[in-house]
């Protein structure tokens, strides 16, 4: 507990990787996603656990939506997380691209991907995904940190040494 105690000072965003299979969408919450992993080709990459059910559904997909989370998205976050797949997307509006690509309203940050390699990680699968579409919302990033949800705050530059 204490590595996972320790790994919760690392702010991050949120990320929630969403696909339409077979006429029934599914959603996996993710906050070990980073970007700018590889600009050509574009690569993204993020952990998923392997004990993860929503991972072995969606990653067969032909497009994965990657819909990164904006202020005021905290509860929406805990939603397409609950238990309860059948109502995750109930009341969530959401736009499905032409491969399966799940893609939430209002994220600060959005991209259509294809899987790109998928290696072994301990207990975590770490997938590649290479980016085939991208937006940039309105909306401030949410970020998740010490085990909560937070939202960014105008703050003053100052130099340090």
């Amino acid at each position: 507990m204490a590595v996972r105690q320790a790994f919760a000072q690392f702010p991050s965003g949120v990320a929630v990787l969403a696909a339409d299979v077979n006429g029934e969408k599914h959603a996996l919450v993710a906050s070990s996603f980073m970007v700018g992993v590889s600009l050509t080709p574009t690569l993204v990459a993020v952990a998923v656990q392997k004990s993860s059910s929503t991972w072995d559904l969606i990653r067969g997909a032909a497009s994965i939506g990657v819909s990164i989370f904006g202020r005021g998205q905290g509860d929406l976050t805990r939603k397409l997380a609950s238990k309860d797949r059948a109502s995750r997307f109930e009341q969530v509006a959401v736009e499905v691209g032409d491969d399966g690509a799940v893609l939430i309203d209002d994220a600060a940050l959005w991209l259509e991907c294809s899987i790109h390699r998928v290696s072994d990680a301990g207990d975590h699968w770490m997938a590649l995904l290479e980016v085939e579409r991208l937006g940039v919302g309105d909306n401030e990033p949410l970020i998740w940190h010490g085990s909560k949800f937070r939202e960014l705050t105008d703050a003053r530059s100052v130099d340090v040494a």
